[in-house]
């Protein structure tokens, strides 16, 4: 029973932790989170627009984590529909950041407004270190601007946790003004000097400065206006979405018809092997229905490559993408066209059409179907008993090559595994 468990569970885990890849799902501030967690830590607030959270964010919360100048960071989105922005639709702007930090231990997400907010951390506003994230500009254009009496009255509010009136408890003001930050983390962007200010927003200090990748929301949004490249300002799961919704005037070519039957065939296929993890002794009917559910599925993949090539988000969107990688995946009976496949999906990720972590995972998959090593360390085989990393060329480099197509370090990527199917270090070997 072991044997054939254990190969099922690897199948799962040469997935990643989720069972879809860009699922939206990220660790959330709600009713149900403990805020004691957070006690004797620095939490760094960071507040934006994201509209949309490009590259030099993202930046700036990895050096601010790895600075460890914040155990976590919140990523506080401003609302939509004030007097400041016409901002998009909240959700989306959500579902863009889930993207990224899904799988993220330390980068959480709420949508509590800022009443909300502010309500359920002043009983712990004695224990938590508020670090706010704040760019260079903000410093230079509206707490030491050169308007001395707008400043100082920008200071006496901003991010000074004072009691809400009516009228902010869910806009951008009010989100400005939830929290009370201790200190702050200023990301600096192009040119910008700010010698002159000492390391003090005058009774705040700074803890420190983070140079920023010069990027902006409003280059992207120009970028796809003037209908010029923008991918490159975009982890692959923000492009995808912009792409799948037609945000910021970008015309939309969504297959609908595609993408339904792509999810379709997925849904029968996990269903096919939930139902053979979910039991105790191995069913070989069971395991009769998984091939020729495989079966099927890589005759109708075959018409669609055949047809479409390999459609990228454009045409089946972010979910119908993960739904083909799956599928392909799972196509070890036909290891040639793994590898057909597996070319038409190196084009699509050149063209910012497909995730470079479904061609690290495919890349894997057919190597390791070929009996060569893996490049990237996402495959795992059984070895007395025990999971063991799939043999990886040139190991000693295998984190930068994760890193280079968004996968998260192999100790990382072990213990969400460990997580995810309630393994213990005994497991692996």
């Amino acid at each position: 029973m072991k044997k054939w468990f254990s190969k099922l569970l690897l199948t799962s885990l040469s997935l990643g932790i989720l069972v879809f890849p860009f699922s939206i799902k990220a660790e959330v501030l709600n009713d149900d989170f403990d805020l004691s967690r957070l006690k004797g830590l620095k939490l760094g607030y960071y507040i934006g627009s994201f509209d949309p959270i490009h590259l030099g964010h993202q930046h700036v919360i990895e050096k601010a984590l790895k600075s460890e100048y914040v155990d976590y960071v919140l990523i506080y989105l401003a609302p939509g529909g004030d007097q400041f922005k016409n901002r998009t639709d909240l959700a989306l702007r959500q579902k863009m950041i889930a993207s990224i930090y899904q799988e993220h231990p330390k980068v959480l997400l709420t949508y509590w407004t800022p009443k909300e907010l502010q309500d359920k951390f002043t009983p712990l506003a004695n224990d938590i270190d508020v670090v706010g994230i704040i760019g260079s500009d903000v410093v230079t254009e509206t707490l030491m601007g050169p308007d001395k009496e707008l400043s100082e009255k920008y200071r006496s509010v901003f991010m000074r946790g004072l009691p809400l009136k009516e009228k902010h408890y869910e806009d951008t003001v009010g989100a400005l003004m939830a929290l009370k930050a201790n200190s702050f983390l200023v990301a600096l962007r192009g040119e910008i000097d700010l010698s002159h200010v000492d390391e003090k927003i005058y009774d705040r200090s700074i803890r420190a400065f983070i140079p920023s990748k010069d990027n902006s929301s409003t280059e992207v949004r120009n970028a796809i206006k003037n209908q010029k490249p923008f991918e490159q300002f975009l982890s692959f799961p923000v492009q995808a979405i912009i792409k799948q919704e037609g945000l910021y005037g970008l015309s939309t070519n969504l297959n609908n018809a595609l993408r339904d039957e792509l999810l379709a065939m997925q849904e029968l296929d996990q269903k096919a092997r939930s139902k053979l993890l979910n039991i105790k002794t191995f069913s070989e009917e069971l395991w009769k229905d998984v091939q020729e559910i495989d079966s099927k599925n890589g005759q109708k993949l075959k018409e669609i490559v055949s047809e479409y090539g390999w459609p990228g988000v454009s045409i089946i969107g972010l979910d119908g993408s993960s739904a083909l990688w799956l599928l392909v995946q799972h196509q070890d009976q036909d290891v040639l066209f793994q590898k057909q496949c597996l070319n038409l999906l190196k084009t699509a990720v050149q063209e910012y059409e497909a995730s470079p972590k479904s061609l690290a995972y495919l890349t894997d998959r057919v190597n390791m179907n070929e009996n060569q090593p893996q490049i990237y360390g996402t495959q795992w085989v059984q070895q007395d008993g025990k999971f063991l990393l799939y043999t990886v060329e040139d190991r000693e480099h295998l984190d930068h090559r994760r890193a280079e197509m968004g996968l998260s370090a192999i100790e990382e990527y072990k213990k969400q595994i460990q997580a995810a199917y309630q393994l213990s270090d005994e497991d692996f070997k």
